[in-house]
């Protein structure tokens, strides 16, 4: 039997077929949309559940004040920098823009080609727009930071009407330190005008955002351990610990160590510590997270650079004792045997009153001494060790994504990828296509 072989059609009659595709599907009659790439029609789907108006899409105030509230955002412009400078130049007279956009959606920047610039003014591409799935539906910018990977969506494809008469391709940009999403680049034009060359750019854009903040990086850890290299190797009777401004753990000395395994707290000693309550990237929003329980606000020294905190100097007093102050939290041995049970059930349900009993104390008293002791809530602490174990099963294993949310105690995928994207900013999918490329 001659196999038949389905010849592409014209790109005028596959629009066609898409936003017929797309009409259906917005009236209810075709609950699953044929005739679309599973990407678009994925998003169709959330923009559905979202209740985004495909004729009057959600919008957003204008200015650009709130921009730059955000210490992340005013990194990403930084780095972004010498990229949006190339795109000036090398998108003027082309039809074309590159458009850079923070992690939650919003516009910080635009350039290119003058006469697209006024048009995307037009149609709500503002600085301070909100262009994320949610709000805008699907489009390259805000299908690619739900999905945390390069997107390309034409025309038709866009959820909402208004936008049909766009293309765009898009790609993240990844924190160099711990992968999570800071924003996204999205080249965009007319469709007629729209080249399909132009969507390795857009992956070459990210790249040299990418790696602008990682020169950046670079240059603070350099500056760090040149400041604290005296201090580190200067006798005295005081624990010194050097944590860079991520609050990852750069180094600790003999005593700090000494010190903090008379508290019971060694892990925060070990070369893989973070302590997220001194990350200064995490509080964009004046929130911080609280110190563990070993560890006072008066011991913490910030170490600065041309105005920028690049860093934390811990200095514990010696010799330390472990006196009253300490009482609020759970005892060492109470607090590993929690700790234990929960590394050995992570696959199953894990109550507040199995909890409370292992650690042999009320409910109550639980729930507080436990945030004494770790800074988060036992529920919190739960759900990040499941999202740890994740990220295991997802670059070591060929379990599915629902196969790997049933191994990790989750009961529905769909609450298991919202955890995910919340933990890491990332779709379980993202995370291991990010770690396996």
């Amino acid at each position: 039997m001659t196999e038949l072989v389905r010849q592409p059609l014209p790109v005028a009659d596959e629009d066609a077929l898409v936003r017929s595709a797309l009409a259906r599907f917005q009236r209810g009659e075709d609950g699953v949309p044929r005739g679309v790439r599973p990407v678009i029609e994925e998003s169709w789907q959330r923009c559905l559940r979202s209740g985004v108006d495909p004729i009057a899409p959600r919008s957003s105030p204008r200015g650009g004040d709130p921009l730059r509230r955000s210490a992340r955002n005013q990194e990403l412009l930084d780095a972004s920098e010498a990229v949006m400078a190339q795109a000036k130049r090398a998108l003027s007279g082309c039809r074309t823009m590159l458009i850079l956009a923070g992690v939650a959606g919003e516009v910080l920047r635009t350039e290119g080609d003058d006469n697209t610039l006024a048009a995307a003014d037009g149609a709500g591409i503002t600085l301070g727009s909100n262009w994320s799935e949610a709000a805008r539906g699907t489009s390259g910018l805000g299908t690619s930071l739900y999905l945390g990977e390069a997107v390309h969506v034409h025309g038709p494809e866009h959820y909402c009407h208004t936008h049909h008469i766009w293309t765009c391709s898009a790609s993240v940009v990844r924190d160099p330190v711990d992968e999570a999403v800071l924003g996204a680049l999205s080249v965009a034009g007319p469709s007629d005008a729209f080249d399909p060359h132009l969507f390795p750019l857009v992956l070459a854009s990210a790249a040299g955002v990418r790696a602008a903040l990682a020169e950046r990086e670079d240059l603070r850890r350099k500056q760090l351990l040149e400041h604290a290299l005296a201090m580190l190797s200067r006798r005295t009777t005081t624990g010194l610990m050097l944590f860079d401004r991520r609050g990852r753990l750069l180094n600790a000395d003999a005593r700090a160590r000494a010190a903090l395994a008379t508290l019971g707290a060694e892990d925060g000693a070990a070369p893989s510590a973070r302590l997220l309550a001194l990350d200064v990237c995490t509080a964009v929003d004046g929130s911080a997270m609280p110190l563990p329980f070993w560890l006072r606000s008066r011991w913490l020294e910030p170490v600065m650079a041309g105005g920028e905190r690049i860093g934390t100097i811990v200095k514990l007093p010696g010799p330390l004792q472990i006196t009253s102050s300490w009482s609020g939290g759970l005892p060492r041995y109470r607090l590993r045997r929690v700790l234990a049970y929960v590394d050995s059930r992570l696959g199953g349900p894990i109550s507040l009153d199995d909890l409370a009993r292992v650690a042999g104390v009320s409910r109550f008293h639980f729930h507080r001494q436990f945030r004494r002791s770790v800074g988060v809530t036992p529920h919190e602490y739960v759900l990040r060790m499941r999202i740890e174990r994740a990220k295991g099963l997802l670059t070591g294993s060929d379990l599915t994504v629902g196969e790997v949310s049933g191994a990790v105690g989750f009961a529905d995928q769909s609450h298991f990828s919202n955890i995910f994207r919340k933990l890491t900013a990332m779709t379980p999918r993202g995370f291991r296509n990010s770690m396996c490329s």
